[in-house]
């Protein structure tokens, strides 16, 4: 029997571009060059928190990325159970919606040129007094809204699904190392400050997060595999 799967060649790159990206979280010399993608990472991931602080009421102060690629927002107020959880969650959506979003060039076109919009608000009311956070960010508003513009089918949907593939993996690889830190030791994160406001154990928190991440990253690699639905025309 002959399956329906069709595997096109921006996908069977997008696998390679995986599977690569799994074996630099594992090399410290090669994660190094995983760093651009890393920043854009943290820069969604404090977006995230930023985003629902203002939408629950806080005042965020700034958004700082740091040179390792981690990255702080500093908040008050606000419904600290969102907030806290925003972060991890928040960069998974953005990673799922970039999966589904790729399947065609308008969608993934769009999107890339969404993600732009997002990271200049972010530069011009958020990211401040931060070298890495100001140079990171303007590189990639410029790479994605070149992306945007000049990419053609293929390459353009490839981009996208692989920008996306990477927020998910680097934010499964992050709650995966949250999840061992949570369990051996005391170090603040966004698990620690739910614990604290909560009294649920860090580790609790952190494996809810990397299980929906899990499960959001598998949901969106499904339907990114399908072809984006064509528009039929009607006649007059």
């Amino acid at each position: 029997m002959k399956s329906n799967i069709k595997i096109r060649p921006h996908q069977t790159t997008l696998l390679v571009a995986g599977f690569a990206t799994l074996a630099g979280f594992l090399v410290p010399i090669l994660r190094q060059l995983l760093l651009p993608v890393l920043y854009l990472n943290t820069h969604l991931h404090e977006l995230s928190h930023a985003l629902t602080a203002q939408a629950t009421g806080a005042d965020v102060e700034k958004i700082l990325v740091n040179a390792n690629g981690g990255g702080v927002t500093p908040i008050v107020g606000g419904n600290i159970l969102i907030v806290a959880s925003a972060g991890y969650l928040g960069a998974t959506v953005f990673g799922a919606a970039m999966l589904y979003f790729g399947r065609s060039e308008k969608s993934a076109r769009s999107m890339l040129a969404t993600l732009a919009v997002l990271l200049t608000f972010s530069m011009v009311v958020w990211v401040r007094g931060d070298v890495v956070g100001e140079i990171s960010g303007a590189g990639w508003i410029c790479a994605l809204a070149l992306m945007s513009m000049f990419l053609k089918q293929g390459w353009l949907m490839f981009s996208c699904q692989f920008l996306g593939l990477q927020q998910c993996l680097n934010s499964f690889q992050s709650l995966f190392t949250l999840v061992k830190i949570s369990a051996e030791t005391e170090v603040h994160s966004d698990a620690s400050i739910l614990q604290s406001n909560t009294g649920i154990p860090s580790l609790i928190w952190a494996l809810g997060w990397a299980v929906f991440s899990l499960v959001m990253v598998a949901w969106s690699l499904k339907l990114s595999w399908k072809p984006a639905p064509k528009t039929s025309k009607r006649g007059s």
